[in-house]
């Protein structure tokens, strides 16, 4: 709470501060005696007065973007090779001075763009008109008949225009049958279903022959203002679309140039209207009295000091700051995620399924290195690593270096790339075999096992991975239950499955009574909890062990393609003199495709073991994203 005549400079500081997430304060205050002290903060009007000025804005930026367009980068580009960002120098203005020079630029800009555009316009549209004139003349250039002729008199009507020749004995009855016989028709064949129609007629009958045409699909031309032939009209026309082609890039070239003398100044001045109007819109959150008004909202821990001290430091001491612990229990708290600075980078993935919930357990730690893992299993391949760590570098070094989301999937597509690396060397993967079996080199074989024949210990360790990924995902929503005090959901819905695991490994080794009494015991327990289909939750179970022999499939599946692609190469390269060519094109855009397909698949396998599997034993997601309200600047700097 402040005095109201520091209301303006609080706002502008904490617009540049942006650790501020502001909230509705008269949720928080509708109590009877707050309501006899307080009223709600009205809109500024001067919002309207920014809208209709940034509309403006707009409307010429447009206008210069429509003549002359600022270069764009495309996909690959913006992905590997970006521009780098213009930033424009802007002055500190803000406030009644900033709304008048704004004003003052859009006067001065208008005047200088209104005459080239009018003309501009008047150009434009007159070569439209040519252009259909022309579209339609081409269609008769051959017929014989003075285009100044077609005009309508007080006694005679003429037209022309195109019709199907299917129905060329019916147009002529028709019309016959309409004037009684007092017209004239002449006409040409132009194409295999078309025919161009001259029709003259007394102008008393001028109605019904024009909608007897028009029903039998006569497309009337209009000629008006042409005289001569059809192809000495075309000629005509075609010089004066000549003439006006030069004075419309003459007219282009002339409102580039003011395009280029104003662009930069229009985009400065609607980036700081945009400011402005933020910090004027914010104010519709807060409450006030005659003197003072009152702001609420949400602020990480660590910068309320800082805060405090600037908020006294604006208002010299004029203020009251008072900061509360929030109630977990409320449903609209906003979460602040902070992990170690390579974690964060995955969090994208995490936030795909659900950002999450205030007091719940951030699982973006625990994602990144097991969805690194996984991927390193399914592209099972060194050769495959190397081009994915490449991409992700040229990723980073691209589109990275300005953009922060590109910049997460760069460092993810480094980061499996560099675990698919480690696992391909384990598992001897060098584009399939051609390392061993092409090139001969011994030291590249397997250290570990061999996908391809040590299949059912391939499958045996996804299996582990699988189970102890699903126990982790247990233990964490154990954890939370308790922690939360929700003992029945610990019980039946990860308790159970401890006893039930624990069982069956007692009977493996030979330990059958105590195996069996734990196994029941866990029986007994999803029973109680979740009814007669609580053999679901078994199978359930059971099947999400079994789901992680995905990893297994692609990873056999990537080997596998990778070594028909080599037997493939071998095969056409004995084809004579562009055998060699022929090998080296299928191999290399063998190796290309088997990458990107398997890389795709390991991706969305990875995320899909995490979200389905993984996530649903202790994770639910859905919680607030943290917005502060913060100056965003894309265009200028201070």
């Amino acid at each position: 709470m402040a005095l109201s005549k520091y209301k303006y400079p609080l706002i502008k500081r904490l617009h540049e501060l942006g650790v501020v997430q502001m909230t509705d304060v008269g949720r928080t205050m509708e109590s009877p005696e707050w309501e006899q002290i307080l009223e709600n903060h009205p809109s500024d009007p001067t919002i309207r007065q920014i809208t209709a000025q940034v509309m403006s804005f707009n409307k010429i930026l447009d206008f210069f973007e429509s003549i002359s367009p600022l270069p764009e980068d495309n996909f690959f580009k913006m992905l590997f090779s970006p521009s780098p960002p213009k930033k424009m120098a802007a002055e500190n203005v803000y406030g009644t001075k900033l709304l008048e020079g704004a004003e003052r630029l859009l006067e001065e800009v208008n005047a200088a763009i209104r005459e080239p555009e009018e003309r501009l316009n008047r150009v434009t549209s007159e070569l439209n008109e040519i252009s259909t004139k022309v579209e339609s003349l081409e269609k008769i250039r051959d017929f014989r008949v003075d285009l100044a002729d077609v005009v309508k008199t007080d006694h005679l009507t003429v037209q022309i225009g195109i019709a199907p020749k299917e129905q060329a004995s019916e147009i002529s009855s028709k019309l016959k049958e309409v004037t009684n016989g007092v017209c004239y028709i002449g006409s040409q064949d132009i194409s295999q279903i078309e025919y161009v129609v001259l029709v003259v007629a007394l102008s008393e009958a001028s109605k019904e022959v024009s909608d007897s045409l028009r029903r039998l699909g006569f497309e009337k031309m209009d000629v008006s203002g042409l005289s001569g032939t059809p192809a000495e009209a075309l000629s005509k026309l075609g010089e004066r679309r000549a003439s006006l082609g030069y004075e419309e890039e003459s007219l282009r070239s002339e409102i580039t140039k003011l395009a280029e003398r104003w662009r930069e100044k229009l985009l400065v001045h609607r980036e700081l209207l945009q400011i402005e109007r933020d910090r004027l819109d914010v104010q519709t959150n807060f409450m006030r009295t005659d003197e003072t008004f009152i702001l609420e909202g949400w602020i990480p821990a660590k910068s309320i000091n800082s805060v405090k001290e600037e908020v006294l430091k604006v208002t010299k001491g004029f203020s009251v700051v008072k900061e509360t612990n929030p109630d977990p229990s409320e449903g609209d708290i906003p979460v602040y995620l902070q992990n170690p600075p390579f974690i964060r980078h995955f969090q994208v993935l995490t936030e795909l399924y659900g950002r999450p919930k205030y007091n719940e357990i951030d699982p973006t730690i625990l994602l990144a290195p097991v969805f690194m893992l996984f991927f390193g299993i399914m592209l099972t391949d060194a050769v495959y690593g190397v081009m994915m760590a490449l991409l992700g570098l040229l990723i980073l070094r691209g589109g990275g270096k300005y953009s922060s989301s590109v910049k997460d999937f760069g460092v993810i597509f480094a980061a499996i790339g560099l675990a698919t690396i480690g696992f391909g060397i384990l598992t001897g993967g060098y584009l399939g075999d051609f390392a061993l079996k092409y090139l001969g080199i011994s030291a590249l074989r397997p250290i570990i096992f061999d996908p391809m024949v040590d299949v059912q210990l391939f499958l045996i360790l996804v299996l582990v991975i699988g189970l102890i990924h699903l126990n982790l995902g247990l233990i964490i929503g154990f954890k939370e239950n308790v922690r939360q005090k929700q003992y029945k959901d610990a019980f039946g819905d990860q308790f159970w499955l401890f006893l039930l695991q624990i069982g069956l490994a007692l009977l493996m080794i030979d330990m059958k009574s105590i195996g069996v009494g734990l196994i029941l015991i866990g029986v007994v327990l999803v029973a109680i909890v979740h009814g007669p289909l609580f053999f679901f939750d078994i199978t359930g179970y059971l099947g999400d062990v079994l789901s992680y022999a995905r990893l297994l499939a692609l990873g056999l599946a990537t080997t596998g393609i990778a070594m028909t692609v080599n037997i493939l190469s071998t095969m056409v390269e004995g084809v004579p003199i562009i055998g060699i060519v022929l090998a080296a094109i299928v191999f290399v855009i063998g190796h290309i495709f088997n990458w990107g397909m398997n890389g795709l698949g390991g991706f969305v396998h990875g995320i899909r073991l995490h979200y389905v599997e993984f996530f649903n034993k202790f994770y639910e997601g859905g919680g607030s994203e943290y917005r502060p309200y913060r100056m965003r600047r894309e265009l200028t700097k201070e």
